[in-house]
């Protein structure tokens, strides 16, 4: 008996315990039921004059790229420059063993000499045999043979003239200067080597450096809606290169060439631009995409890009409506610049959408409306959804 006794006191402790439970759970609910709408920041659609940029990848080249190469067989004995440094037009880049240019020189000018001496000695012969034949003493033959030795030893001396000069040239092409300012490669003989025989061997490569090329393709619709929409003159402005690392390259740049014909295979149209190079930032062979402004679109309703739900390609927009409830707004959605997009259907100018805290809303809510002003960029200025922000605000609306 005395075991049913305290089973049943047990028992009945059990129970007090359970409802005093349940009785303390319901008061926990109740507190935590929401009170009214829920304070949220929102934006009204807007129209605005949205520049349309077209983005294409291009390849950067400089705009001169010289060979230096050998010009005349002989061993390099000399090289003056460091590799992949940087070099000035009119440095002295290599040299080329000139002593046998050098001799050739000598004899040259030693041939020039031995007529020059023969030709001074028939001259004054043949001004002697002249008043002799003028007086009649010699023959018009004698006379005429010192008139021929004058012209050959005179023609002789012009062709030793060509053979000094051409000396004097070949000993100056073993001495190889830079035609360019620019950044000079690797070289490709090194010292000691012969070069120059039987072809002009390529030694290394200078690449100017400020300015470069930036090379694309446009397609020809791109091209047509460029040229009907011409912008103004600024175009250091419309022409922006976008690095791999996905920052701007802070100088504009200017169209340089546009090619003759379209392509007939690609449909495309060749273009080259020129951007400032002051830093040596942009390499030739270099691979950057390039944004050019193709026109731009009045009256177009915007929203920032944030405030776009995708889901499974299909695009929406939560917006506001009179009643203060939430609704999945299924837009159209155009091309967008600086985190503001275009939205070409389904939208309406003044319809409030919500911006922040998007993942947390549900079609159907009921929520406050707190209406923000959109920056340029569809950022805001005050911090995003804060609950502090949210419940100053609505003090000061009360």
């Amino acid at each position: 008996m005395v075991n049913n006794g305290l089973r049943g006191t047990l028992l009945l402790s059990l129970v007090i315990l359970m409802l005093m439970a349940a009785g303390c759970g319901g008061e926990d609910k109740t507190a935590e039921a929401p009170q009214g709408p829920v304070p949220m920041k929102v934006v009204k659609a807007e129209t605005r004059t949205m520049p349309q940029w077209g983005e294409f990848v291009g390849q950067i080249s400089a705009v001169e790229t010289v060979e230096v190469r050998a010009r005349v067989a002989g061993f390099l004995i000399e090289r003056n420059f460091e590799e992949g440094g940087s070099v000035k037009k009119g440095d002295l880049l290599f040299v080329i063993d000139p002593k046998p240019f050098e001799e050739d020189l000598k004899q040259a000018q030693s041939g020039l000499q031995y007529n020059q001496a023969l030709y001074a000695k028939a001259k004054k012969d043949f001004e002697r045999f002249k008043k002799l034949y003028d007086e009649g003493v010699v023959s018009r033959d004698e006379y005429e043979s010192y008139q021929t030795q004058v012209a050959t030893y005179q023609a002789q001396i012009g062709d030793n003239q060509a053979k000094v000069e051409n000396a004097k040239i070949q000993l100056g092409y073993t001495k190889i200067y830079a035609s360019t300012d620019g950044l000079i490669g690797r070289v490709k003989v090194d010292v000691g080597n012969l070069v120059g025989q039987g072809e002009n061997t390529l030694l290394a490569t200078i690449s100017t450096q400020d300015p470069v090329y930036v090379s694309f393709s446009v397609s020809e619709t791109d091209y047509i809606r460029a040229m009907r929409n011409k912008m103004d003159k600024d175009t250091e402005r419309q022409m922006r290169l976008i690095l791999s690392d996905g920052s701007e390259y802070e100088q504009g740049g200017q169209v340089s060439m546009v090619d003759p014909t379209i392509d007939s295979q690609t449909g495309t149209l060749g273009i080259r631009l020129v951007f400032p190079n002051p830093d040596n930032m942009l390499r030739p062979g270099q691979y950057a995409k390039v944004r050019v402004l193709i026109t731009n679109v009045d009256n177009a309703v915007v929203v920032p890009a944030r405030a776009v739900m995708d889901v499974q390609g299909m695009k929406s927009l939560y917006v506001v409506g009179e009643d203060g409830k939430v609704k999945s707004q299924p837009v159209k959605l155009g091309f967008e610049t600086d985190n503001l997009v275009v939205v070409e259907e389904g939208l309406n100018v003044g319809d409030m959408v919500v911006v922040d805290g998007v993942r947390r809303v549900r079609p159907g809510m009921d929520i406050k409306p707190i209406v923000v002003p959109m920056t340029d960029d569809g950022t805001q200025p005050a911090p995003a959804d804060a609950p502090a922000d949210a419940t100053d605000t609505e003090k000061k609306d009360s």
